[in-house]
């Protein structure tokens, strides 16, 4: 058969048509192409919403009319498992009575198209080596409150090693410093923190827990001040959403609720100035 291979824009990093071609030369015994030959086969790769990566493929006769046509769904952004689950398919299209040998362990669901229900193959699954991680750095800035003295701005750098369904991250955490006033005084208190991020996701959707550690200080340039630099623990959930806009760019919005490990207190020799609520 004839093969035409092409990536949509989105779809750039996906394995070209060697691996396509390679893995249905294995699984048949020989290499199906033959660029003379009267059947033709098609396949586009393409990005869906989200983290899908989406392929459709057609046979053509001599005449051009399609004989079979297949559409195939990767739901973790995982081009090199959609390629192999292309092979799987087209091989049994060309020689359903071929068998492959059976694998050690099954690959991720794939889905079709919603108006076009396909038959899942009997064939056994193709074995896929796990996606590597992927490097994500980011930048961050929040709304903070409950935590000090009075509503700051925050900010934060995150790095992260993301899989498919899970990722682990490492943040950097300023929160700008709240003031209080004593005796018309100001005193100014801000937190810089490290965090540990696990985080679970499905799709958009993410769930975190985070364990926070660094430290709060305090100043005045009038008020005698007890202990100006107090140790910070604290850990807690957070949950979010995340909305892709490229392969590189996507926002998250999320929410932290923070459980307060270590004692946090503003006082002066008289007297406690403020501690956080319970």
């Amino acid at each position: 058969m004839q093969l035409e291979y092409r990536r949509a824009p989105g779809a750039e990093r996906c394995p070209g048509g060697a691996l396509l071609r390679e893995e249905m030369a294995r699984q048949l015994g020989y290499d199906p192409v033959e660029p003379a030959a009267d059947l033709q086969a098609s396949a586009l790769v393409f990005r869906g919403p989200g983290r899908e990566m989406h392929a459709t493929m057609e046979l053509h006769d001599a005449e051009g009319a399609v004989t079979w046509s297949r559409h195939l769904v990767a739901y973790n952004d995982d081009c090199r498992e959609l390629v192999m689950n292309m092979a799987l398919s087209l091989r049994v299209a060309l020689d359903p009575s071929l068998r492959v040998q059976p694998a050690p362990a099954p690959v991720a669901a794939w889905a079709p198209e919603p108006a076009s229900p396909f038959e899942a193959e009997a064939a056994a699954p193709v074995p896929v080596p796990p996606a590597g991680p992927e490097l994500r750095l980011g930048i961050a800035a929040a709304a903070v409150f409950g935590v000090l003295q009075d509503t700051t701005p925050g900010t934060a750098l995150h790095v992260a090693l993301r899989y498919p369904s899970f990722s682990i991250g490492l943040e950097g955490h300023v929160q700008w410093p709240a003031a209080m006033t004593v005796d018309r005084q100001p005193v100014l208190t801000w937190l810089a923190a490290a965090n540990a991020v696990p985080c679970s996701q499905v799709r958009r959707l993410f769930a975190c827990a985070f364990v926070s550690l660094g430290v709060a200080t305090t100043s005045s340039a009038s008020v005698e001040l007890v202990d100006t630099s107090s140790f910070w623990l604290a850990t807690g959930p957070r949950a979010g959403i995340e909305m892709p806009f490229s392969d590189r760019v996507a926002i998250q919005v999320y929410g932290d609720i923070v459980l307060r490990l270590s004692e946090l207190r503003i006082e002066t020799p008289e007297a406690v100035l403020w501690v956080p609520p319970s």
